[in-house]
């Protein structure tokens, strides 16, 4: 941090400040939507090898970037062996896993 920008600081303290965080402002509201969020996951369910790609030319006026933070962050989902999965295994996952283990299990 530069030395003008802690002298700033400093000075914004000795007037009064009490905390160090942002003041509200107002900005650019969000393109992330629930209705765009429940739309992706949509799309996601139909097919599991989907890519960024196809989810661009489903949703051709939502950009690339906004598109994977809903899927990575909203979402929840990574990429793994050419599917996109669930990061967090839901009960229902965790119950048929343990089926299928002891199904596996009692085969042999």
């Amino acid at each position: 941090m530069s030395s003008s920008k802690v002298r700033k600081w400093v000075r914004a303290f000795k007037d009064g400040r009490e905390n160090f965080h942002d003041e509200p402002r107002s900005g650019q509201p969000s393109v992330i939507t629930e209705d765009l969020v429940n739309a992706v996951d949509e799309k996601i369910r139909e097919d599991w090898r989907f890519t960024i790609s196809t989810l661009t030319l489903e949703f051709p006026n939502v950009g690339r970037t906004t598109l994977h933070k809903v899927v990575s962050e909203k979402l929840k989902f990574r990429k793994l062996c050419a599917h996109w999965v669930p990061r967090l295994l839901t009960e229902e996952h965790k119950l048929k896993r343990m089926a299928c283990a002891l199904d596996f299990g009692s085969i042999s």
